[in-house]
């Protein structure tokens, strides 16, 4: 299989009709973990809780992996999460912003 990773920085524009799987699971990861929790009205739990964000960065760094695991597993089950890591702050142009690589694979989900 091939691994693909997603950056998690900038925006996307919305495509309808991804050409490829590899194309749709991007946008669709892109979307799950953009999303602010409590902003889709008729899920409010689909989404990032960004009460991580006000931790210290080591802990911040610990419940951001927790919850994209958490989240993938739920709302994406087709992607298998190989590793995340973080953009180096100090490559940040911004400074100080937790920039997370999510690299994973595609997987069969069973249809039961």
């Amino acid at each position: 299989m091939s691994q693909y990773n997603l950056t998690l920085s900038g925006i996307q524009p919305i495509d309808f009709a991804p050409a490829t799987t590899e194309a749709e699971l991007r946008q669709n990861l892109f979307t799950l973990l953009t999303t602010w929790r409590g902003s889709v009205v008729l899920n409010r739990r689909f989404g990032f809780d960004p009460g991580a964000l006000d931790e210290p960065t080591e802990v911040s760094k610990a419940l951001i992996t927790s919850q994209i695991y958490e989240l993938v597993g739920e709302y994406e089950p087709r992607i298998l999460i190989q590793e995340i890591q973080f953009v180096d702050l100090l490559d940040d142009p911004d400074n100080g912003r937790l920039i997370p690589v999510i690299y994973f694979e595609e997987q069969e989900v069973s249809d039961e």
